[in-house]
């Protein structure tokens, strides 16, 4: 997928906080999060037409982020004498160890009032859907509908949930 200049500035800038947090927890070094974040950013722009650039790219930057952390960790430890190199791996492992949150309480608190606003259907599908992980197939002979309109009913609930998340997170954050 192409993207212009104005759509890879808007993700960088949405993202660099993200990766730029998840590099001072992993770097060796805190003054290294700037260059790990922008080598991050490297990778992906360079990497870019590999990933649906429309789905949440948090998980994907956190996994690019710790690799790239992982090889400044290893370029440090290179020509550190045996003893510092083991505590530094040690070092290295806690900061690895430490869980991610993807999503803020409010973020989780947002999804469930948007989609305590949706008809029973669209619950319904998401339901089945995201809890109990069942295909678009699956999905289409359960709600006796065919295939394609299982797919549009979930693009454009994905949409709804989208647009009231936002709405609701930007009302919170201003309000």
């Amino acid at each position: 997928m192409q993207m212009d200049d104005s759509k890879i500035g808007k993700l960088i800038e949405t993202h660099e906080g993200f990766v730029k947090a998840l590099a001072l927890r992993w770097a060796p070094l805190p003054g290294e999060k700037d260059d790990i974040a922008q080598q991050v950013f490297l990778e992906f722009l360079k990497k870019r037409d590999k990933w649906d650039l429309e789905q949440d790219l948090r998980p994907l930057l956190a996994g690019m982020t710790k690799n790239v952390c992982r090889r400044y960790w290893r370029e440090r430890m290179h020509d550190m004498p045996e003893k510092t190199k083991a505590l530094a791996e040690h070092l290295r492992g806690l900061a690895e160890e430490q869980e991610v949150s993807w999503y803020t309480e409010e973020d989780k608190s947002t999804l469930r009032e948007c989609l305590g606003k949706m008809g029973d259907k669209d619950r319904k599908i998401v339901s089945l859907h995201y809890e109990l992980n069942l295909s678009t197939v699956d999905l289409s002979q359960e709600l006796s509908l065919n295939t394609n309109a299982v797919r549009q009913a979930l693009f454009r609930i994905r949409e709804k949930l989208r647009a009231c998340m936002t709405a609701s997170l930007k009302r919170s954050a201003y309000g």
